[in-house]
């Protein structure tokens, strides 16, 4: 019996190199019915040029501008089930991945067809996990406290320790949760068929908590696999933060509140003024820091 066919979808916007590093280790995988689509995002410098020529082996996608995270990866997505795929994995292209993690992902699935959405334990380059890959989702509360000033005010607070699973998971065995990061998600193509593709909306940002809201009413699960294992770098794509960054974020949590958790104009307010907040402390640092720096 053949084994699922797996279209691993990595995306690019002119960060080449991590490309590269993320396309090799995903080369050396122990699971081999895969195949892999580079999408390059509009890159404005050599990009193109250098991963068509390196990787001519592997399908090839420019999208022709920057129209974010989920419209890029939905060309490649879109390609996949036009090919017969059975998953798609979308795979940042700043990760590096062990040999058998695709492997697990797929074990997994196969075994437990209730699950829609499947990732991996997520580490950081220094061997420290990485928080994120498994949440829950957000109450207002957590605007507050887990995003807004309140994590200033009370550093590992309740609301913290719910939305990360903390002090309840040791993120040793499979275990069905909320939402997993958007940097790493093995998706059953048949989960597709009652989602849609991912909603190009957002530009960069809260990506995988609206694939949450809209895997939540199929029926399907989400599921984090720590036997599956990548290491994330974080935010390559994105470098440090800026004011663009900050004022993208606000405006894609405006639209996920609206449109998916159908918050009110009170409740929505609060949570954008949380968030402002801190945004607005973390770029005027940043800005007191340029100008020491003389840059």
């Amino acid at each position: 019996m053949n084994s699922p066919l797996v279209y691993i979808v990595i995306l690019n916007y002119r960060n080449y190199t991590d490309t590269i590093e993320c396309v090799h280790s995903v080369e050396a995988v122990k699971y081999r019915n895969y195949r892999i689509i580079i999408i390059d995002n509009g890159s404005d410098n050599e990009s193109e040029e250098i991963l068509r020529g390196k990787f001519h082996q592997h399908v090839f996608i420019q999208t022709g501008e920057n129209r974010g995270y989920a419209a890029g990866n939905n060309a490649g997505i879109a390609y996949a089930l036009n090919a017969g795929a059975d998953y798609v994995l979308i795979l940042n292209n700043d990760t590096r991945v062990e040999p058998d993690f695709l492997k697990e992902l797929v074990d997994y699935a196969e075994s437990n067809p209730d699950a829609g959405v499947i990732g991996p334990k997520i580490v950081t380059g220094s061997g420290e996990l990485d928080i994120s890959c498994a949440r829950r989702r957000p109450l207002l509360a957590d605007y507050f406290w887990r995003v807004g000033p309140g994590r200033w005010l009370l550093p590992g607070n309740r609301w913290v320790k719910r939305h990360y699973y903390m002090d309840e998971y040791d993120f040793q065995e499979a275990r069905e949760v909320d939402i997993i990061s958007g940097s790493c998600m093995l998706i059953r193509c048949k989960l597709f068929q009652k989602t849609g593709l991912l909603d190009e909306n957002t530009i960069l940002f809260l990506e995988e908590f609206i694939l949450h809201e809209k895997v939540r009413r199929t029926g399907f699960s989400t599921v984090i696999v720590p036997s599956s294992r990548i290491v994330h770098k974080g935010h390559s794509s994105v470098g440090k933060k800026n004011y663009r960054a900050i004022g993208e974020s606000l405006r894609s949590l405006n639209y996920y509140l609206y449109n998916y958790r159908e918050f009110g104009r009170v409740a929505v307010f609060f949570a954008l003024a949380s968030v402002a907040v801190k945004g607005g402390v973390e770029a005027l640092s940043m800005f007191l820091r340029s100008g020491r720096s003389g840059t």
